[in-house]
This record gives C-alpha cells, structure tokens and sequence, in this order.
C-alpha cells in the first residue's frame, strides 16, 4: 500500500554517469577522426608556412627568381655663388657616387629580367638631384665658410636647404648609370658576407644591357640582361585578367625593411598582399593598375603575381601625398617587348624541377615525403649553390621515417578496408549508441525522480454499499419462489472476513504517474512518446652619409604621368652601405654629360 523506499543510485552519481558518458564520446570520436587519416605535419615551423594553401605555395615557388637591383652612377654639381664664379662639386674626385635600389624578376631561364624602367635608366629630375644635393652639402658649407667667410658661419643643413629650393643656384651633371643584380636569400640562404662586395660572384651580376624598355614617360617597363644561366624564373600573366578587388602578391626590396647594413638582411625579400582598386588608362595609352595596400619605396620593379604566382603587374609609381594612391604597370605592356624580342620564356631545367618538387612537398598524398625528400635531394646535388633549399630537404627527410612506419603496415583485405578506411564507418554507429544511451539515462533519472514521491493509502470504497445489500435480500427473497440465487449459499455462523485486492495496485498507479509526468513533456495521456534527447556539448649609425632618396616633399609637376604629385617607388629603395658606395666604384668613371 506504501511506496518503498528507492535504493537507486543518487542524482549526484547520476550526473557524473552522465558527464562520464559524453566525456567518453568526446574522446572517441576524437580518436577515431585522428585514426581515420593520414596524419600530415603542419606545423608553424613548417619551411615555406602554409603551403598547403595554393596561393602561398605559388609565392613560395615564385621567391627565388625575384632579384635586387642596384643601380649607381657618378654626378658633379656646379654651384653658382656670383653670377662670374661657380664652382663644381666634389673639387677633387671624379664625382658623387650615387646608388639607387629597385627589384626585378627574372622571366627565362637565361637571365633575362623584367623591371620598372626607372629603376636602370634614372629619370634626371628632383629625385635624382635632392640626394646629390645632400651630398655635397658638407663640401659646398665649407667652401662657403673657408673662403667667403660668413658670419655667422653656415651649417650643411643651410647649405642642403637652399640648394633644395633654389636660392643657391646649382647644376646638376650625371654619369652613365651601371646596375647590378643580386639574387635574394630565397636562393642563395643565409650569407656569411659582411658587405655587399664580399658576396660571391655567383650570387651577383652586373646588367649587360638593356634589352628591350618603354620609357617612363610611357609603359616604364624594361627588360634588361645579366649572366645567370638556368635560373628560377616566372612565368608573365594576362593582365587583362585582373579585376577590381582581386587580391595581388608584390615581392620586393623596400628600403624601410633594410635594419641592417649586412647582406642578410639586404637581400632578404618582402611580401605583401595589396587590393586591385581600379583599372585605368594614362594619356599615353598605357594600360595602369590602381591597387592600396603595403607598396614602398624599393619596391618598384617588383612583380605583382595572381593566385597561380603569375606576374600580372610591375610595381611602378605613386603619389607623393602619401595618400597610398599606387599603381602598376599591366603585364601586357611588358608581353609586348618580350614578343618583339622573341625571348624563350619557358621554365628550365632548375625551374621545372623546384616546381615539382615543392608542389609534392606541399602535397598530402601518401608517399609525398618520399618523393619531395629524394626530388629536393637531386636539386641540391645538381644546384649545390641553391642553399635556401635545406630548410625543406631536412624538414622532408625528418617526416620519411613516420611515413614510412605507416607504409610498411600489412595490407588489409577489401572487405577489411572497405570498414576501416573511412572515419564514418565508426562514427554513425557510435553516435547511435550515444543517443540511445542518454536517452536510457535521462527516462531512468525522470523515473527515479517520480518514485521519490511517497504514495498515499488508497482509500477503497465500502464491500457492500445499500444499494448490493438491498439486491440481495431482494435476491434471498425470489429464491423462495424457486428463483435461482446470485450468490453462492451463505454458511451459517459468524462472518469470516474476506481478503479483498486492492482496487488500485502499485503497478498501475506507477504506470498512471508516470503518463502524468510524461504529458508535461509533450506525451499523450495513453500513449507514451519517446521523447529524443540531444547532447550539446636610417639616417644615423652605419647609414650616415649615404645617398638617402626621401619622397618629395615639393608639388613639381610630372607631365610624363600627368599627375602632380606622382613619384617613383624605385630610387628611394632605402639606404645602401657606405661601404658598398665607396669600395665599388666603376672601373673606368664614365665621361658627365
């Protein structure tokens, strides 16, 4: 008549069951996704980054064949103190050793690379004339010091002041301009030079000629020479391809990022990402290509690559208000000089086989390691001078022995492997015994909750209510008419109790409360619904005194560019060594014109 007491488990071990149990879930299905694939390392430390993204393996591959480009030429400058007496600048010496810094790509195999005109043919304009001005600043001070004797006496920044902005007139004189190109670190790793002419010869090049160039005041694109056989090379683009908000690669050398004067760092590249803004078209019919973004001043020359590592853009000019108004010069217009000059642009031996082997590198097939491993071994031996390819060919060699542990296990059978091969095949049976189990713990906690509640007697209503006791003494008294009884005889004597069940047992009382407990969750009243449950779970230091191109500060017009303040990104690629200025003079000094 009375509920017992429930001996079953607690709420508190109810819930830790329940934890333990999604716990257990969580860590199978972690097991059996790590176990259903190839594990593929991936690391932050990985040579290259995230190579398996297809546009960072496309720059990684392109990275050896951008190259930098130094350019330098010998100037004097006549300073007219009297309208009878001038007097040219250095008095001693055959002149001013100037040194402008661009970027290039190397387009062939045979060492033709693709520039900014600018960058090998110095426009004689401001930016050429305010670092010369700087110069000879300290030279003319002192003249005017020791021999016209001002007082007070004038300071280098005076003298640089006024030859800026005219007020002491001057005339500038340049020499031929002479170019060198140095391969990055991209190729050549790390350098044990101190200075830029202690890098080995192999590593750099002097520019030979001038192949083929669209003047400044045009397309501002060349294509010039240097002795460098079977090099990394990229392939050109179609510009016409380009739209606005596509996303570019610019590699280049920009002066902001040379924080040291050693070879390193100089010739350690730079990647940036910037935005097609707007495609436009100059007075002089060359095809431009607007873009915001990361572009600087050392930059120019430099390729701007699509997502397939493409050039599509030769990084060219901007605008002086630093407004980050930049732009490139099209592809095609360099396509043109390249046809004109019939030039065998496809990759060679170098190129074809770094391509393949960093693309197998970058791979996740099975077996990739093994490949990548003896492919970038064949480079080494055949390129001894490629260095930059160790990071890779260690890091390979280290991930062959785990590939080949998973290799060398037995194969298994069809049938085996049909089971086994896919994560699925283990994770939708063990999701089904997941639900089904809280399902089976939630309708047991529900229960135990409803037996908690103490049952009240039941209350049974009278044996023999007035109405049945008056039905049978009607019944006893049709029997003496010879009526038969509807009851057996009575015994006579006393009444022995009856044991009557109850009317109401256990069972049905359970099973009555919980159909009430099971309606508020949705159930019907006589029919019981599963209900589903679901478990959330420069200017100072080594630098001082070297030809340090600053942006213009001036409004001078540039009609070739039919902007006003538009400047070029090339000749202001940063500060270049001392060093490197006054240790590698031209062989013979080249007549002023």
């Amino acid at each position: 008549m009375y509920t017992r007491m429930s001996n079953s488990i607690t709420p508190q071990r109810q819930r830790l069951l329940l934890h333990t149990l999604l716990a257990f879930g969580m860590v199978f299905f972690f097991t059996i996704g790590v176990a259903g694939n190839t594990p593929v390392a991936h690391a932050s430390g990985t040579p290259g980054g995230n190579v398996t993204d297809p546009v960072v393996r496309a720059i990684d591959i392109a990275k050896p064949a951008v190259v930098r480009i130094y350019t330098q030429l010998n100037a004097q400058l006549s300073v007219h103190f009297l309208l009878t007496k001038s007097v040219t600048f250095p008095q001693i010496g055959s002149g001013y050793l100037l040194t402008f810094s661009g970027s290039g790509t190397l387009i062939s195999a045979h060492g033709d690379i693709l520039t900014a005109d600018h960058v090998v043919n110095l426009p004689h304009d401001q930016q050429l004339s305010q670092p010369l001005d700087m110069q000879a600043a300290p030279d003319v001070a002192n003249y005017i010091n020791q021999n016209l004797k001002p007082n007070p006496l004038v300071t280098q920044d005076q003298v640089t002041q006024e030859l800026t902005s005219g007020q002491l007139p001057s005339d500038p004189s340049y020499g031929t301009s002479q170019s060198v190109v140095f391969l990055s670190t991209d190729y050549t790793g790390p350098l044990d030079a101190s200075t830029l002419n202690s890098v080995p010869q192999q590593f750099q090049a002097p520019v030979d000629r001038i192949e083929a160039e669209s003047a400044v005041n045009q397309n501002d694109v060349a294509i010039v020479h240097a002795s460098l056989n079977d090099m990394a090379s990229v392939q050109l683009g179609d510009s016409s391809s380009v739209q606005q908000q596509d996303m570019l690669t610019i590699i280049g050398f920009p002066g902001n990022g040379d924080v040291s004067t050693l070879p390193t760092n100089l010739l350690t590249s730079s990647v940036n990402q910037i935005t097609v803004s707007s495609i436009k078209t100059t007075d002089q019919g060359a095809q431009v290509i607007q873009v915001g973004g990361n572009v600087e001043d050392g930059d120019s020359g430099g390729p701007a690559l699509d997502s397939n590592g493409a050039v599509v853009g030769i990084v060219s000019f901007g605008l002086s208000d630093q407004s980050g108004t930049n732009f490139l010069q099209a592809s095609n217009s360099a396509r043109a000089l390249v046809q004109s000059l019939h030039l065998d642009t496809a990759p060679g031996p170098f190129e074809t086989a770094w391509s393949q082997a960093f693309n197998d590198y970058a791979a996740t097939t099975p077996g990739h390691w093994h490949k990548a491993q003896q492919e970038f071994a064949s480079i080494h031996t055949a390129y001894p001078q490629f260095k930059a390819l160790l990071p890779y060919l260690q890091y390979a060699q280290a991930q062959v022995p785990q590939e080949r542990v998973q290799q060398s296990r037995p194969r298994s059978t069809p049938h085996s492997r049909s089971k086994t091969s896919s994560p699925l095949a283990w994770i939708i049976p063990a999701v089904m015994v997941i639900i089904v189990l809280a399902l089976a713990l939630f309708a047991l906690t529900l229960r135990r909750r409803k037996k908690k509640q103490p049952l009240t007697p039941a209350t049974l209503p009278p044996v023999f209510p007035a109405q049945m006791q008056q039905a049978l003494r009607d019944a006893d008294a049709m029997a003496a008419f010879d009526a038969p009884t509807t009851t057996p005889p009575k015994k006579k004597g006393p009444l022995t109790p009856v044991i009557l069940q109850p009317m109401f047992p256990a069972q049905t009382q359970y099973a009555s409360q919980d159909t009430d407990a099971l309606v508020a969750f949705g159930a019907s009243t006589t029919t019981l619904r599963q209900e589903q449950v679901s478990v959330q779970p420069h200017p100072s230091g080594p630098l001082a005194g070297m030809a340090v191109a600053t942006a213009r500060t001036s409004g001078e017009l540039r009609p070739e560019l039919n902007f006003k303040n538009a400047r070029f990104y090339s000749m202001w690629g940063g500060p270049v060594p001392q060093e490197y200025m006054t240790g590698n003079e031209l062989e013979a000094t080249p007549t002023l014109d």
